[in-house]
């Protein structure tokens, strides 16, 4: 039987090459090809996808935020509530993206002829669930028309408070051919009329 010592040449080169081996192993798979990537499947850790189809986290993009009912551009869902605003948002057409009744008809008020009412998104979800009590933001623009096929002026609701508080709650403006006949939080001359709706409101509904 060899001596011990004749078997150390032998022993310590595979015992080396075991130890290589096992750290070799203890630092996970090293397949990768000659550019780094790995051949194997991405790690949880490494997925940047985004399964929600928002931005991704890393590219620092964020969601806009927006008041209850407000959207941005041309849909704009609150309309300003002073006439020094509200005058060149309506000549921009800034209620034009809004739920609209089909087509310009005979006004059943005094509205100088032919009209067309456009209803925001929060009138519109009022009116179909038939409240008592529009929310606040609730608002109407109507198209006036007169004779003719061209917009001359627009009438205007805006629901600035909760409580209607007898026509006070509500802003109203009405302009034709230049000439403004209401202008103001619970205008009377809107109010008049407009007493007899559902909650100042008198737009048939379902929209004709």
């Amino acid at each position: 039987m060899p001596h011990a010592r004749s078997l150390l040449p032998r022993v310590l080169p595979s015992l080396a090459l075991g130890a290589a081996l096992a750290v070799l192993g203890a630092c996970g798979d090293s397949s990768s090809g000659s550019d780094g990537s790995s051949d194997g499947p991405a790690s949880d850790s490494d997925d940047t996808s985004n399964p929600s189809g928002g931005p991704d986290a890393d590219s620092g993009a964020t969601a806009e935020t927006l008041d209850p009912g407000e959207t941005t551009g041309a849909d704009d869902q609150l309309p300003p509530t002073n006439s020094g605003e509200l005058r060149p948002w309506l000549d921009d057409g800034g209620y034009l993206g809004w739920t609209a009744e089909s087509a310009p008809h005979d006004s059943a008020g005094p509205h100088f002829g032919t009209v067309r009412t456009y209803v925001n998104q929060a009138l519109l979800d009022s009116l179909d669930a038939q409240d008592a009590t529009h929310p606040q933001g609730a608002a109407a623009v109507k198209e006036l028309y007169g004779d003719g096929d061209a917009v001359l002026g627009w009438s205007v609701a805006i629901k600035t408070q909760a409580d209607s508080a007898m026509g006070d709650g509500w802003y109203w403006y009405e302009v034709y051919n230049g000439s403004v006949f209401g202008d103001g939080l619970g205008d009377g001359t809107c109010t008049g009329c407009h007493g007899g709706g559902l909650d100042y409101v008198l737009t048939p509904y379902p929209l004709q």
